[in-house]
């Protein structure tokens, strides 16, 4: 039967393809981005780990959260 590997490389176990055995692949910490209640003060946003840092190091190029969920979103 045909299935997809992690690089989204089709797979036929009869062809033999060396990588189809690449199921699983590290799941990137996300920040909270939606929470019932506000984890942090306006211009702040939310770590994966409930930490709070500055909106604008989200996305910034540079890990700012303990856990690098600020560049993962």
């Amino acid at each position: 039967g045909l299935y997809f590997d992690i690089e989204k490389q089709t797979c036929d176990w009869k062809e033999a393809v060396k990588n189809c055995k690449l199921k699983n692949k590290e799941r990137k910490v996300k920040p909270l981005l939606y929470t019932e209640e506000p984890l942090c003060q306006d211009g702040f946003l939310a770590c994966g780990d409930t930490s709070c840092v500055e909106r604008g190091l989200f996305c910034n190029g540079e890990k700012d959260c303990a856990d690098g969920s600020d560049e993962n979103s």
